[in-house]
């Protein structure tokens, strides 16, 4: 953990090299790389996740993928988002890594990524990709979330959002999103449904108490 007085260090050396870095001079590219190379091996989250874009990019430095992910995951493990997204891009199109849908996903999953509109386009395309591994599933889930909402009352139909809809709290939708990041891609369909058919179970159940007009799914 960063003391006091290197955390302020590391901050000015990020955002010395951060104006080398939007500077116009391509020469000054090697100059921001020196600063954030030296407050990335402070600590600094910031400094680690645009060293890891400098990698990544080629700018102002020789391409290296796997120095790209060394740098990012840093930075990601030290809670920047930004660093989280670039790290999922890397997963999602097997760049310097080996392609892991599942792992990109749990990345873009994290709290705080849905201010970024790239990271939730490349969830919804992973998403899209990742069902299809399962091409009967979707319309299972359907049909057996069917079922379960025919008996409920038409006020409980109104008020608890589908548990497969998008019209979820992002409380709500937390735990099923995080199991699907880990295990969609990874196990047999009939794994996937039961697991998942017993998480909308559930949410059922808890959501019928707080309307409780109907028998339990």
């Amino acid at each position: 953990m960063l003391s006091e007085n290197a955390g302020e260090s590391a901050q000015s050396l990020f955002e010395t090299g951060k104006r080398f870095y939007l500077s116009i001079d391509p020469a000054d590219l090697e100059m921001a790389r020196g600063c954030f190379e030296r407050s990335a091996r402070m600590g600094y989250a910031p400094a680690q996740r645009l060293l890891g874009v400098m990698y990544l990019e080629g700018a102002g430095i020789e391409k290296n993928l796997e120095q790209a992910r060394k740098w990012l995951t840093m930075a990601s493990d030290r809670g920047d988002t930004m660093a989280s997204f670039r790290l999922a891009q890397l997963y999602a199109a097997a760049l310097g890594v080996e392609k892991d849908w599942s792992k990109a996903y749990a990345l873009l999953s994290l709290r705080g990524m849905a201010a970024i509109p790239e990271a939730m386009e490349l969830k919804r395309r992973l998403k899209t990709e990742i069902v299809r591994l399962y091409p009967n599933l979707s319309t299972a889930l359907e049909n057996e979330e069917n079922k379960v909402r025919r008996s409920l009352t038409h006020r409980q139909r109104r008020f608890i959002p589908n548990f497969f809809g998008p019209v979820r709290s992002e409380d709500d939708y937390l735990e099923f999103e995080t199991w699907l990041s880990l295990n969609l891609g990874r196990i047999s369909a009939q794994e996937a449904f039961g697991k998942l058919i017993a998480y909308m179970r559930d949410y059922y159940r808890n959501m019928t108490k707080l309307y409780p007009e109907t028998t339990s799914p």
